[in-house]
């Protein structure tokens, strides 16, 4: 918790999720703790982001996802097709491979890795990089198609 409310107050994009997560790590480091969430604890972090995104939607979103849809689909497949084929290989089991690169909120992935009995800790590890490569990424990325794509 205080990892988590230390990288909160100190802005860092994510930082209530990723503070925690550097947090339990640490400690884990240190080898003063090993041990696993709690089931119920597991449950409601997951009801209560199931309610977040619900709030998010609405008529409007719902409309936009339409228009997107084919975009959407397209672009899921290829990462689902290149974790299936790509990361086995390297180690990772299937099921944690496709969910490892398939795109989604990364709380609902990593809690869907769990309840499955995956490799969670790996799931997690890739949608962290992917989430801080695009936030260092995009503000650099909009500036530069800004500039270089004629406006409208």
């Amino acid at each position: 918790i205080v990892g988590g409310l230390l990288f909160f107050f100190l802005h860092i994009p994510g930082g209530a999720m990723l503070g925690a997560v550097v947090a339990v790590l640490a400690v884990k480091m240190l080898g003063h703790v090993e041990t696993d969430t709690p089931h119920l604890f597991q449950l409601g972090a997951q009801i209560a982001i199931g309610v977040m995104v619900g709030n998010m939607m609405t008529g409007g979103t719902l409309l936009e996802i339409r228009a997107m849809a084919p975009l959407m689909f397209g672009s899921t497949a290829l990462l689902v097709v290149a974790g299936a084929l790509g990361l086995p290989p390297a180690g990772l089991d299937a099921g944690s491979a496709i969910l490892a690169t398939s795109p989604g909120g990364l709380q609902a992935v990593v809690g869907m890795a769990s309840d499955l009995g995956t490799n969670a800790p790996a799931v997690l590890a890739f949608h962290l990089v992917r989430l801080y490569t695009v936030l260092l990424l995009a503000p650099f990325l909009g500036w530069l198609l800004h500039r270089l794509l004629p406006h409208s």
